[in-house]
């Protein structure tokens, strides 16, 4: 097995933003978990997919955390070695990742439904059981039996960072064909298909606001709100983030090391690592900042509510301010009026 040569202060360097990534992906992951259930307006049957799909990047995220606190606790010396957490944690991220990329490819063909053909596409109880059998379904099969056939482990940091996916290289006999089955595979299916769907409907939607100025996703079906237009976003954030992995992928099967190494490649497949660490566990951020910060009606009742909270927090300081200086004026006057000695 093909091992990357990476000292220990740059994968440390991995370890750190890996962590912090995934931090602020759990934290942007429950924000967005609470505006669904805290928010009546938001609920609809897209936004109860971006939760499924925000559980799944959450399980991701905190499986890079165990990454974290394995690299802390074992540093280079075991962390290269395949032990009981390291396939714990390759499990975990590996059923993730492909569920989150089941979920996200559901969302767009939902939204391209409803906004291309017009229509209210309202799923019965039935098919978003089928729906969830499907996207969890699949990444549990496919993870159970790379799970059994123990592919599942560390390949030397070859195509990740800290973290375990599989104890195989694209060198090694169906290593390849591993890699395409437990997550790589479907990565770029879902940016072929959702980078396709968006961007058909962001040019009907161009094409219809050039003939009516004021046309909205609302207007093309009932089910969906006006602020669901950023999920055509999606899919950019989803490059942005997961591309440097994507690259790295490429890299490992077109480098057969006969080439001598030059100094700048060498970095720029460091930069690459730094990038992917911090890229494949953010997703859950991101799509905080793009469903949160970004939406009108989850930014302007969670505004509301700080701001009634901080009035609130003022009334009740200007009412116990009143009540102690009321408390302090009876008994000042209560002082005065008894005599001074008793």
């Amino acid at each position: 097995m093909n091992q990357t040569v990476l000292n220990v202060s740059d994968l440390t360097i991995s370890a750190n933003i890996t962590t912090v990534s995934a931090s602020l992906s759990l934290l942007g992951g429950l924000i967005i978990i609470w505006s669904y259930r805290c928010i009546p307006a938001t609920r609809n049957q897209v936004r109860a997919m971006l939760v499924a799909l925000t559980v799944a990047d959450m399980m991701t995220a905190f499986g890079q955390e165990i990454a974290g606190v394995r690299w802390y606790n074992l540093g280079m010396n075991n962390s290269t070695t395949s032990d009981t957490l390291c396939e714990v944690q390759s499990f975990l991220t590996t059923f993730s990742c492909m569920a989150s990329f089941f979920w996200t490819t559901f969302i767009a063909l939902y939204l391209f439904i409803c906004v291309w053909y017009s229509t209210d596409l309202l799923l019965s109880r039935s098919q978003r059981f089928l729906l969830q059998c499907i996207a969890w379904g699949i990444p549990g099969i496919i993870t159970s039996t790379a799970l059994a056939y123990g592919v599942l482990g560390n390949n030397g940091f070859a195509l990740n960072g800290v973290w375990c996916w599989l104890n195989k290289t694209s060198k090694d006999k169906y290593g390849i064909l591993w890699m395409l089955l437990t997550g790589k595979g479907w990565e770029i299916l879902t940016y072929l298909i959702t980078a396709s769907l968006y961007i058909l409907l962001k040019i009907r939607t161009f094409l219809k606001r050039r003939r009516h100025n004021s046309y909205l996703w609302n207007q093309a079906s009932n089910g969906l709100r006006r602020e669901d237009e950023l999920f055509c976003f999606t899919w950019l954030i989803l490059y942005c983030l997961r591309f440097w992995g994507t690259v790295r992928f490429f890299i490992n099967i077109i480098d057969n090391g006969s080439h001598p190494k030059s100094f700048y490649f060498e970095n720029f497949k460091l930069v690459l690592l730094f990038l992917q660490s911090y890229g494949d566990s953010a997703q859950a951020f991101w799509n905080f900042i793009l469903f949160c910060v970004c939406d009108n009606t989850v930014r302007s009742f969670s505004l509301n509510n700080c701001l009634s909270f901080s009035h609130n927090e003022m009334a009740y300081s200007d009412i116990r301010s009143h009540t102690e200086e009321g408390l302090d004026t009876n008994l000042q006057h209560a002082n005065e009026q008894s005599p001074l000695l008793h």
